[in-house]
């Protein structure tokens, strides 16, 4: 029996909230088996909202289900968060520079609004805190460069990023770099320096190599297959990628 206090409608992304929260919490592990049956019990609701929250996970690349119906929750290698990269930057950086003159001062004080507000967030430790503000302070320029469907692509591979099992604490050394690169930006948007605004967002701030170290830690790949047999400072080479 449905659960009477949910509209039918809203229990797919009830299930999906629900799913990714496991997820990001590391209550379900990259390669996990779900089951469904559990979460029918969890949540007292059907099973139908809960294949169709599936499916739609399975398209935003969440979870894998086989020809023979398992469901578990898809592993992100490190070949594929290169990609994600290699993508975000080279959108995020021509989002940035359509953005430039649209920029109001108002704009501008809330992105240095942003940036202290992250500070504030890291020096509390409240890591969760300092993603969202770190994501709302790049939406300014995303909601502004006039092209819905560059946002949404954008938000959408962010997403896979951040609410993939994870270790959700602090690098230091990170934390340092990316704070000196927002500052940076925010900078080079009231100069309207546009050639640096898209270096700086496409080559340092979402340069795959750039972060490659921090991104190991960062989704406990040190063990990995792919990473196993590298030091942090030493790049991949194309033999060493993750097979397609």
């Amino acid at each position: 029996m449905e659960n009477a206090f949910l509209p039918y409608r809203s229990l797919k992304d009830c299930v999906m909230e629900y799913l990714r929260q496991e997820m990001e919490s590391g209550n379900l592990k990259p390669g996990e088996r779900i089951n469904e049956k559990e979460i029918c019990q969890k949540l007292g609701i059907s099973r139908t909202p809960i294949r169709e929250a599936l499916i739609q996970l399975e398209r935003e690349g969440f979870v894998e289900i086989s020809p023979r119906k398992s469901i578990r929750v898809k592993k992100l290698s490190l070949k594929e968060i290169e990609d994600i990269y290699n993508v975000v930057g080279t959108l995020e950086a021509e989002a940035a520079e359509q953005a430039c003159d649209s920029l109001s001062p108002e704009d501008i004080l809330k992105m240095e609004e942003g940036y202290e507000q992250m500070a504030q967030a890291l020096a509390n430790d409240d890591f969760r805190k300092y993603i969202d503000i770190n994501l709302e302070l790049h939406n300014v320029h995303l909601r502004l460069c006039g092209n819905t469907v560059l946002q949404q692509i954008v938000n959408q591979l962010k997403k896979r990023l951040y609410d993939f099992p994870r270790i959700l604490l602090k690098i230091p050394e990170w934390e340092e770099k990316c704070m000196q690169e927002h500052q940076q930006l925010i900078q080079f948007f009231k100069e309207k320096n546009k050639p640096a605004i898209k270096d700086l967002i496409k080559n340092k701030h979402w340069g795959f190599e750039d972060n490659r170290k921090f991104i190991l830690v960062y989704y406990d790949l040190l063990n990995s297959e792919i990473a196993q047999n590298h030091s942090l400072n030493q790049p991949l080479t194309e033999g060493d990628a993750a097979p397609k």
